[in-house]
């Protein structure tokens, strides 16, 4: 008799425990979980112009006579200029992989340097800007949608280096 007391209690009590730590289906979206905004790149991005860095000198001159050869080695990079009122965090995380892939930059030089003279290695940044379509998301209750809101940010991305060697 004591048995089937006990059993019949662990079982109520299992029963109570279960519907209390995992909720039925209709419990579990009943709406008052969080839900949230972001926002995520649209279609491909529209180039708008390309734009130079000024030259920046480098150490390691060189005085002449001879050959001076030089290279250089850096990573893309792109910054967001008008994020038209999206926080730039939030942009940079709904830009697609493929536009925010890093890739190594590089460029090498070489020049003769005359008597008297002296070369002075220089690189600058090529950027490329374009227009990217951002369109607003909204997650409720982990259900996905659209909210029909879209707005363009302008991004600035480092597509290039470029060197010289430069004679004083």
């Amino acid at each position: 008799m004591k048995k089937k007391l006990y059993s019949y209690i662990t079982a109520c009590l299992l029963t109570i425990m279960a519907c209390l730590f995992y909720p039925s289906q209709s419990q579990a979206l009943s709406g008052n979980e969080a839900s949230y905004f972001y926002w995520l790149q649209s279609g491909k991005p529209s180039y708008q112009s390309t734009s130079y860095g000024s030259w920046t000198s480098h150490k390691g001159s060189i005085v002449g006579p001879g050959t001076m050869k030089k290279g250089y080695s850096t990573k893309s990079t792109f910054s967001i200029t008008g994020s038209a009122g999206i926080p730039v965090k939030t942009v940079e995380v709904g830009l697609e992989s493929g536009f925010t892939k890093e890739t190594t930059l590089s460029t090498s030089v070489s020049r003769s340097i005359p008597k008297g003279k002296t070369g002075i290695f220089q690189t600058r940044y090529q950027y490329k800007t374009y227009k990217v379509k951002m369109v607003q998301w909204v997650s409720i209750d982990g259900r996905k949608s659209k909210t029909g809101k879209t707005k363009y940010v302008t991004v600035k991305k480092r597509t290039d280096v470029q060197g010289r060697i430069i004679l004083k």
